[in-house]
């Protein structure tokens, strides 16, 4: 059975996507699963954080498979059992320039992953804070877009633009893709926050999926160890895995509490909610 392909994405930068794409995966891999992580940002921060080995600046990467490399050719081993890792880089933004005359440029991407759905069970694509091509790409090889996005007076602003993001591409590129649904991240228990959060699930075109991600130290820093949030050693670590577990379990590639009673077994698990 081919892979389903997420997009995770937000026009907006700063607001969790990478960190988003990094625990979505870890929990997968976890779960048995395999899993492709393509970092489609030209930061490439997705890279330097999940890839077992560093990413040299004549190696292939993301940018080659826009300009028709296949991905068996890119990818690269991840930091954990079952992960496979299509790296990132500043290349990205030239290969976008050269291929601006090409014709079938915005599916590039969605070419390359023909094959490669067959090898794995989910494809994660970490998209850039932009609309650019190569963003373009990814939405037009997805099945779902998974949107992120932070509480806040801008939140609502940016959902309406990308609403009219996923029209265009649903119109011209790709009339299959859905979005699964919202995860807030960064969330905070203030007046303010509370408030933010309700005009989203007022007003947002899409679901938001429960729970909301808390801003809590222990994601970042586990996040820059390069461990799950699962192999922390803090309680914490563990709550914030849950919360991931739930929102795949959401998107129904998981069964949240099986997996969690595997992976936490000194832990009571007969009454979770899902």
């Amino acid at each position: 059975m081919a892979a389903t392909i997420y997009a995770i994405i937000n026009q907006k930068g700063g607001v969790g996507k990478t960190t988003t794409t990094i625990n979505l995966a870890r929990v997968l891999c976890a779960a048995g699963k395999g899993v492709l992580a393509i970092d489609a940002d030209p930061q490439g921060n997705l890279s330097s954080i999940i890839a077992a080995e560093a990413v040299e600046k004549d190696q292939l990467t993301f940018a080659d498979v826009l300009l028709g490399e296949s991905i068996a050719d890119v990818e690269i081993d991840g930091i954990w059992d079952g992960l496979s890792v299509v790296p990132g880089n500043r290349n990205t933004d030239k290969a976008i320039q050269q291929l601006q005359t090409e014709h079938g440029r915005e599916y590039r991407l969605k070419e390359a992953l023909g094959e490669a759905a067959e090898r794995f069970d989910v494809i994660l694509i970490d998209c850039a804070p932009s609309l650019e091509l190569h963003t373009i790409n990814a939405l037009a090889a997805a099945h779902r877009a998974i949107v992120v996005c932070e509480p806040g007076k801008f939140s609502l602003d940016g959902l309406g633009e990308l609403q009219q993001s996923f029209d265009s591409v649903a119109r011209y590129y790709n009339p299959l893709l859905t979005v699964a649904g919202v995860i807030v991240n960064g969330n905070r228990s203030t007046i303010t926050h509370r408030s933010w959060t309700e005009d989203l699930i007022e007003k947002s075109p899409w679901r938001l999926f429960a729970p909301y991600v808390p801003f809590w130290s222990v994601i970042q820093d586990a996040q820059e160890a390069g461990l799950g949030l699962d192999e922390w050693p803090d309680d914490k670590g563990r709550q914030a895995y849950e919360m991931y577990t739930k929102h795949l379990s959401e998107l129904d590639e998981i069964d949240a509490r099986p997996h969690l009673e595997k992976m936490f077994p000194k832990h009571d698990y007969s009454t979770l909610e899902v």
